[in-house]
């Protein structure tokens, strides 16, 4: 989901950037609008496996959908004759994936710069979060993604820490770019009133804390469940799917914990359903590193929602405490639970970090600002 509305969002500032751009997929060519609507399709949503599948082993099922990644990008290949045939291209961006080279033999056919935009290297990332690949996890990354990247003549990856997996695997710093997840602030910079979202999901009178994205168990939500118990009045109100959701709700359930789950919806319908949190959560697991750029804190800051953030990763070095974000330590319900009651308690700040954290946005956070770093770095 994320990866089809972060290449909306790239296209998207193309196009205002450079006044054209095209996505390209096996299936043929896309628009912006259309990406974003595939990405928040409910059809996405992961189904509860069945019971034979759940029974075969985890490194047999990574084995077969690497062996399937690799067959979808054999078959995938672009025609230099496109759409975009007599206008000047500045360059080719091809989002990073096991075995993709598409992008990359266009690149050499249109004789034009090769950006790789890396959100995590595949292997490495996998590993971070238990899915192993032993015995040929090293012959993966040497195969698999080492070619484009080193092929890339520019790399643009979303933190240090996957910076630092890319020169790992034989990128020069001097082809790497730090651009972490954008936002569209048209999108997000309409004002929404929120009494039509609060009133049919049972909001009202309500401090409402939200969250969005898929339900994984990364993204640490029983943190959320733990602190929204300590806070009186307080509803949680979750917008996304995933694999994780029937455990959350019997944890909410179990905890006595007011809890409204949407299921997927129209990243289109986002931003009200945004307009109706006072508070947007990001949460980091126990344990583990942070190594990504969450969409979901470009666009809650760009929707001027108060964010808490674990500091954690670059948290801290793209955020102000107190000033565009409230910043708790990782893992810690408690302290999480501690600046909820204090955005409760005091709606005037809640409002000042929400404006703030606009602000941020609209200076750092917009895919058109990295669009425009991008260029700079390839000269």
């Amino acid at each position: 989901m994320a990866a089809l509305v972060s290449t909306a969002g790239w296209a998207a500032a193309a196009q205002r950037v450079l006044g054209q751009s095209w996505i390209v997929t096996p299936h043929g060519l896309v628009e912006p609008a259309d990406a974003r609507r595939r990405g928040s399709d409910p059809v996405l949503a992961s189904d509860p496996a069945p019971a034979l599948r759940r029974r075969v082993p985890s490194v047999v099922k990574t084995a077969i959908k690497d062996l399937r990644t690799w067959r979808r990008a054999r078959r995938f290949r672009i025609d230099p004759v496109g759409p975009w045939s007599g206008d000047e291209v500045a360059f080719v961006w091809q989002r990073h994936e096991l075995f993709q080279d598409a992008g990359l033999r266009l690149a050499a056919a249109l004789g034009v710069p090769l950006v790789l935009f890396v959100p995590a290297t595949v292997v490495w990332e996998a590993d971070q979060w238990g899915t192993h690949r032993p015995g040929w996890g090293r012959w993966i990354e040497r195969r698999g993604e080492q070619p484009a990247l080193r092929a890339a003549d520019l790399v643009a990856c979303g933190t240090d820490e996957v910076a630092e997996q890319v020169h790992r695997l034989g990128v020069a710093d001097t082809r790497v770019l730090r651009t972490p997840t954008g936002v569209d602030l048209d999108l997000f910079g309409a004002a929404s009133d929120p009494a039509a979202v609060r009133a049919r999901l049972g909001l009202d009178n309500r401090f409402v804390v939200g969250w969005v994205g898929s339900f994984r168990r990364f993204h640490a939500l029983d943190q959320a469940v733990d602190a929204v118990a300590a806070v009186d009045g307080a509803t949680l109100l979750l917008v996304g799917d995933g694999p994780e959701r029937p455990r959350i709700e019997q944890l909410a359930r179990r905890r006595g914990v007011a809890t409204v789950f949407t299921g997927t919806v129209d990243h289109d319908e986002l931003p009200g359903y945004l307009a109706a949190m006072d508070a947007a959560l990001v949460l980091a697991p126990t344990g583990a590193g942070f190594h990504y750029s969450p969409l979901k804190l470009a666009e809650y800051l760009a929707a001027g929602v108060a964010v808490i953030a674990p500091a954690v990763g670059q948290l801290p070095e793209r955020l102000t405490d107190g000033v565009d974000a409230l910043l708790v330590p990782p893992d810690d319900p408690v302290a999480l639970a501690t600046a909820l009651t204090r955005l409760r308690d005091d709606p005037a700040l809640a409002g000042r970090i929400g404006t703030a954290g606009r602000a941020t946005a609209e200076t750092e956070w917009s895919w058109d600002h990295q669009v425009r770093r991008v260029l700079d770095a390839l000269g």
